[in-house]
């Protein structure tokens, strides 16, 4: 990856949603879950996956808004959507006292992203020689738009 690509993402303004458009976003969430738990497709938690922890092979770091989670230690969670650190708005399954992994945010059928990112319902594609996000580029260039447009529903 190049030194272009290795700049943090504090360049790219998150869309920072009012209380509103969080209300209706997280209500999609929960709506999409169902009442019987339904996930995201495998492609789709890949790319949410890839777009929020990066890719050490790939040499491409966590997003800078991917946060610590102070509650559930060796979790991770969105900064920049608002939602802080719950254990709906966790970005890793963890194991649960049962054995089970715990549903985390990336497996909601829809998920938005404050950056839109590959993977997530609202994904915008960056356009084409405008340097808006180089993390979403790269994202882009390794799995390929039409991949990325198919799997970000």
């Amino acid at each position: 990856m190049s030194e272009e690509h290795k700049q943090k993402d504090e360049a790219i303004a998150p869309e920072t949603p009012g209380f509103l458009q969080k209300a209706k976003t997280f209500t999609q969430s929960i709506a999409s879950r169902g009442l019987t738990n339904k996930k995201s497709q495998k492609p789709e938690k890949e790319l949410r996956s890839f777009s929020c922890h990066g890719n050490p092979e790939s040499k491409l770091p966590p997003c800078s808004e991917r946060m610590d989670s102070t509650v559930f230690p060796g979790s991770f969670y969105c900064g920049a959507c608002g939602c802080g650190d719950k254990e709906m708005t966790q970005l890793v399954s963890r194991k649960l006292e049962n054995g089970e992994d715990s549903y985390c945010k990336l497996d909601f059928p829809k998920v938005h992203c404050p950056l839109r990112m590959p993977g997530f319902t609202n994904y915008l594609p960056s356009e084409k020689g405008v340097s808006e996000n180089p993390r979403k580029q790269f994202i882009e260039l390794t799995f390929g738009r039409d991949y990325i447009i198919e799997n970000s529903k």
